[in-house]
């Protein structure tokens, strides 16, 4: 009897981002079910990307990272991106899902999201309703980040006329007290 030739196991690559410091929790649990998604599949990861931005920036330092990696004809150190979800990804909609998608299948790279496995490159889902479901889910995620955005400025704007009525300043996140000009309470 032979052994059959065993197929060396798909290298992988773990994408993972939250939007504030404040969630660097959710940003380690990201990573942690990530790589048990890997270790259940058999996959190695040898590359992590994770960072701080929000999924609207196109210049997320560790997103194009990725992509530049994924663009090495020789050398690229990972055959599967594995994301949490595609609001991980990008919140920007359909188009910018797509095209980060597209980008990544010019380069002969999978994709897995660990919570929309129909969405994956490899999966049995038919083209058309994987499409129609990446497009529902992106503007899903794009018109959430729109409505948070919203409300955080609503917010900030309350805020500001608040600590004005009370003779302060609000800095993005931060109330400080007004500092009196040099002459103001003086009489001649």
């Amino acid at each position: 009897m032979t052994d059959l030739p065993t197929r060396p196991a798909l290298r992988a690559a773990v994408y993972a981002r939250v939007s504030r410091q404040d969630e660097v929790g959710i940003l380690e649990n990201q990573v942690r079910d990530l790589r048990d998604l890997a270790a259940r599949n058999g996959y190695v990861v040898t590359r992590e990307y994770v960072e701080i931005a929000s999924g609207a920036d196109d210049g997320r330092t560790q997103l194009n990272a990725l992509l530049h990696d994924a663009a090495l004809l020789r050398g690229r150190p990972w055959d599967v991106v594995l994301f949490r979800s595609l609001s991980r990804m990008t919140r920007t909609g359909t188009l910018g899902a797509l095209d980060l998608l597209r980008r990544l299948d010019s380069y002969g790279v999978q994709w897995r999201f660990l919570e929309t496995p129909m969405l994956d490159s490899t999966s049995d889902t038919p083209a058309l309703v994987r499409n129609v479901m990446l497009t529902l889910i992106a503007e899903l995620d794009r018109d959430y980040r729109e409505r948070i955005s919203k409300a955080t400025r609503a917010a900030f704007e309350r805020k500001k006329a608040l600590a004005k009525g009370r003779g302060e300043s609000v800095v993005w996140g931060r109330r400080r007290k007004a500092t009196p000009l040099p002459n103001e309470g003086a009489t001649a």
